[in-house]
């Protein structure tokens, strides 16, 4: 497992205080509602506690690679991808039906086990994904808050804020496609292509050094090959997340590696197994995709043949190629220095991840 760039590292140390004190100002405003939303505002702080800000960061390297300065400038916008981030977590574990996020329960688990354990009127776990939805949304709306905080021009800001926009439906038309192709029991490897970009190539990369660099006012040649490098590196990540998300070690990811397979992901490395499986073996997969019951065993199963089929070795050479382009189409770009290197090792970095 390849560690997190140094530049990374520190860029990362500034979001999280950052944010710790946009939360230390919002979150009073919220209590003071009503004492009943202390909880919420307890799980809000405690959720946006974890994860590995990448996006906040990558935004943060895009505004130095279009010049501008300093990083805090655009401290909002980054954070704003943060929050972004939070929503759709916590409404993409009510769509799974997930336990776990980050090693803890997730949100409609936890305001679940709250209802049972007062003995509220009605269903504990509607109640609980009704206030997993409602706390996504909350996170949303900050989202566009911070962002607006962003010390820059005035055309600057909207622009960026315009691609924010794009950013969102983006990703949201992404996981209704995810969704579809699992229910709809749709394998494609141009759709896991597709979704791959919009999930993550997309959201998680290109568009935040997209918005970054829109933010510093950069030539449009030096914000199109940004994207050029975000693209490949962004679908990379994804591939590396759903292999980690079958493959995975629990205690590393902090979700199940059953997960993926019970909600029946029409994954790249799906796709692959489906071209190379005979039919037989292809149809006790399939059968396995979106089974509710499956157990360790059935997993277990699944697993060896999405190994022995070669899917696995596929799409970790799926990984492999697009890091390869990624860094490519880095060598194309006039950056400085620093933020060269900083995204060189982060793509590195991407790729290489175990959690």
């Amino acid at each position: 497992m390849t560690a997190a760039p140094p530049a990374v590292t520190a860029l990362r140390a500034e979001v999280d205080t950052a944010l710790a004190r946009a939360l230390a100002e919002r979150l009073p405003r919220l209590r003071d509602y009503h004492p009943a939303l202390d909880p919420v505002a307890e799980h809000l702080q405690r959720f946006m506690t974890g994860g590995k800000r990448i996006r906040p960061v990558l935004l943060l390297l895009g505004y130095a690679a279009g010049g501008g300065m300093p990083p805090g400038s655009v401290m909002g916008p980054a954070l704003a991808l943060e929050f972004l981030h939070t929503c759709a977590l916590a409404h993409d574990d009510v769509i799974d039906r997930a336990d776990t996020r980050r090693g803890e329960p997730t949100v409609h688990r936890s305001f679940a086990r709250l209802h049972a354990g007062a003995g509220w009127q009605g269903d504990a776990e509607a109640y609980g994904e009704a206030v997993a939805i409602l706390l996504g949304d909350l996170a949303f709306v900050l989202a566009d808050e911070v962002f607006l905080t962003a010390d820059v021009p005035a055309e600057r800001l909207l622009a960026g804020l315009a691609g924010f926009t794009r950013l969102r439906e983006e990703v949201m038309a992404g996981q209704y496609l995810d969704l579809w192709a699992a229910t709809s029991r749709t394998t494609d490897r141009d759709l896991t292509e597709r979704i791959a970009a919009m999930k993550s190539g997309w959201y998680s990369v290109a568009r935040p050094l997209q918005v970054g660099a829109t933010l510093a006012g950069a030539d449009p040649a030096l914000i199109d090959g940004l994207v050029r490098f975000g693209d490949p590196l962004g679908r990379a990540f994804q591939v590396r997340d759903d292999l980690l998300g079958v493959f995975g070690v629990a205690a590393e990811t902090g979700k199940s590696t059953l997960g993926d397979l019970v909600e029946g992901k029409r994954t790249l490395l799906v796709a692959e197994a489906a071209a190379r499986l005979a039919p037989d073996a292809w149809s006790r997969l399939d059968a396995a995709l979106g089974d509710p019951s499956l157990d360790e065993q059935t997993g277990d199963h699944a697993r060896r043949l999405l190994r022995d089929s070669g899917a696995e070795a596929a799409a970790e050479a799926y990984v492999a190629a697009a890091i390869a382009e990624a860094h490519a189409q880095l060598d194309r770009l006039a950056l400085p220095d620093g933020v060269a290197t900083a995204l060189r090792e982060l793509a590195t970095y991407l790729g290489d991840r175990s959690s």
